[in-house]
């Protein structure tokens, strides 16, 4: 009995061998058939989950800059390094934050320029560390220090004194030398006059190394000789103004003036394509204006999220806001060139209309 059952199931254990076997075979057969006439079946699935990882990757990448939101005073459009102070557009911004220059010129045990009056200079706080910087720098380089700052902020009544006596010498009712009160940049506190000890400051000589350098400090020439036709004030090779970097690099490298610069950022708002400035250390800014919501008392101003930025107003309408990057630019000849998107006489004719 026993041989019996081993021999039955042996043959049912072969029935399904042979089963097996023929399903196998016709497997083998249908696949053979299946790769002749549609490829690699492996080799698609391989193709199609790479293409699945392309398609993601390119829909979750992260934008180069993340863009958050601060609430700022629409009062602050007339603050700020920026602010276009002029015959037509009247300082309305905050004369809190002025310091003594020579005051913070004995903090930083500076000696490498004077200030007249002593304490009666004040300017902002950015600028007075920034002109001790770049005085220093001058002394290093010429070992001269016969540089005065003359004056710096000016109240409104004393620039209307300037002003009427100003008339008065020259038996004029218009002045192209001293500015009316409410429009003079002293009384903003980004303006200061230079002079000599002896004699009268002019930027030639040995003290052209103070125009070819001060943009590296945030520093311009605010009334340069060609210009007089968009600024409306005649050449003072003396009156130098803080704007901050990167701006003051653009404006030195393209030959403009303030109000040529903040005609041409009208061009860049946040939600176009952005000005991208490279200063005198390679490092890239990006910078762009918006405008203040004039239907209420605070705007809702675009900044990036995780980067450095600064912010500052115009004066007229808007802020202008400027991104350091971290970027470092590998520059050529032809990017190291003035830039070419540049129209200043377009420019020119924009502000003067």
């Amino acid at each position: 009995m026993g041989d019996k059952k081993k021999k039955k199931n042996s043959g049912i254990a072969r029935f399904f061998d042979v089963i097996f076997s023929l399903a196998l075979l016709a497997g083998l057969g249908y696949g053979g058939y299946y790769i002749a006439t549609h490829g690699t079946a492996v080799e698609q699935k391989i193709n199609y989950t790479d293409n699945i990882a392309e398609e993601t990757t390119e829909e979750t990448s992260e934008p180069a800059v993340i863009y958050d939101s601060i609430e700022i005073s629409g009062q602050e459009i007339h603050n700020g390094s920026l602010i276009l102070v002029n015959g037509d557009y009247a300082f309305q911004g905050s004369e809190e934050n002025l310091v003594s220059l020579y005051q913070v010129m004995l903090e930083k045990d500076c000696h490498s320029f004077g200030g007249a009056n002593s304490a009666e200079v004040k300017v902002q706080q950015e600028y007075a560390e920034k002109l001790i910087e770049l005085f220093d720098a001058f002394y290093n380089a010429t070992y001269d220090n016969n540089v005065i700052v003359q004056s710096g902020y000016r109240s409104a009544e004393r620039q209307q004194e300037l002003y009427d006596a100003d008339l008065e010498k020259n038996n004029s009712d218009y002045s192209d030398t001293v500015a009316k009160a409410g429009y003079s940049e002293h009384q903003t506190g980004w303006g200061i006059d230079l002079t000599l000890y002896q004699a009268e400051y002019d930027g030639t000589g040995i003290y052209s190394w103070i125009n070819e350098h001060c943009a590296e400090y945030g520093i311009i020439l605010r009334y340069p000789e060609d210009k007089t036709a968009v600024t409306n004030i005649r050449f003072e090779p003396w009156h130098y103004r803080y704007v901050g970097k990167p701006h003051s690099s653009y404006i030195a490298a393209s030959g403009l003036c303030l109000e040529e610069y903040i005609t041409l950022l009208y061009g860049y708002p946040y939600e176009g394509e952005h000005l991208l400035i490279t200063d005198e250390q390679n490092e890239v800014y990006e910078v762009y204006y918006y405008p203040a919501d004039t239907a209420e008392d605070t705007t809702m101003l675009p900044v990036p999220a995780d980067k450095e930025y600064t912010v500052s107003g115009n004066n007229i309408d808007g802020f202008i806001v400027a991104v350091d990057t971290g970027e470092t630019a590998v520059l050529t000849e032809e990017t190291a060139e003035t830039p070419d998107d540049v129209q200043t006489d377009e420019i020119a004719e924009e502000v003067t209309e």
